[in-house]
């Protein structure tokens, strides 16, 4: 009785083992091409974070030494002796100027470009994404004449106006498209209710957007933190942010590495740390909808 069921069950289709034992598999290979994936973009940040703990002895052995004792000798050099932590501050204080200026602007501007009718809109949007394709090199020329006449080289508003032309179009575009993937109906109803224009945006709309938000501030910080033109040439020693300060400690007669990989591993923390503690509204911002161009 019970082999007649299961001849029965595995006949209608009921219970396929060998679909199963497929989809484990394919499971179990996903699984290891991720890990695989993961490993590949780890292993260098992993490599240049383990050298920042080594002797420079350790450093420049033919061998590789696997197993050392971690020393800080490293860090306290740049940060502490050479003063590199006002580089840290010199970025933070940069990327978060800019990047709040872009967001206070260009999202505004991203509502004004889903909801409006105005004249010649899809012109006047793809003049501005023409600043974000546009390479850094192109515009470095002039930018530096421009804040030379201005006398702003070697401020911190030279390097914060340069990085508002790139990322205020990025924001703008990215947000439009989260913007027209909420209907117009929800604004109509906000009117309705008492809300003015700018009520409905700011109570009604804005908030059903708040992780697209949180998804084009991070990437625009990233972009800031880690540009690395503009902080060279339109600053100074005194403004210069650590992305553009690194490259220095490599030099063509006894290069400091153990240095240049503890700077850099001190950099990457901040927006490190940032991903991390914002990954869950990243990933619903990003999902939010399809990016339209």
């Amino acid at each position: 009785m019970e082999k007649d069921l299961l001849d029965t069950i595995v006949r209608e289709g009921m219970y396929k083992p060998r679909s199963i034992q497929m989809e484990r598999l394919l499971r179990w290979l996903s699984y290891l091409l991720t890990a695989l994936i993961v490993m590949l973009f780890l292993f260098p940040w992993l490599w240049v974070f383990s050298l920042g703990f080594k002797t420079r002895t350790e450093i420049l052995s033919p061998n590789i030494v696997w197993i050392w004792k971690p020393t800080l000798e490293n860090f306290y050099e740049v940060l502490l002796v050479k003063g590199y932590w006002r580089l840290i501050l010199n970025s933070l204080l940069i990327a978060v100027s800019a990047v709040s200026l872009c967001i206070l602007i260009g999202v505004p501007t991203a509502y004004a470009f889903s909801r409006f009718p105005i004249p010649g809109k899809e012109g006047w949007f793809y003049m501005i994404l023409t600043f974000r394709m546009a390479p850094a090199v192109v515009l470095a020329l002039p930018l530096y004449v421009i804040f030379a006449r201005m006398r702003l080289l070697g401020t911190y508003f030279a390097p914060i106006i340069a990085h508002i032309t790139f990322t205020l179009p990025f924001v703008i575009w990215l947000m439009r498209s989260f913007f027209e993937d909420i209907p117009k109906e929800i604004d109509a109803a906000a009117m309705t209710d008492g809300y003015t224009r700018a009520g409905a945006f700011f109570y009604a709309v804005l908030p059903l957007v708040k992780s697209g938000i949180v998804a084009v501030t991070l990437f625009s910080i990233i972009f800031s933190w880690n540009e690395f033109l503009y902080g060279l040439i339109l600053t100074s020693d005194a403004t210069r942010p650590v992305a553009s300060q690194i490259p220095s400690l490599i030099r063509p007669h006894g290069t400091l590495w153990g240095e240049v990989c503890a700077l850099a591993t001190v950099a990457s923390l901040p927006v490190a740390f940032l991903i991390f503690a914002l990954q869950q509204q990243l990933v619903r911002g990003l999902s939010f909808g399809a990016v339209k161009g």
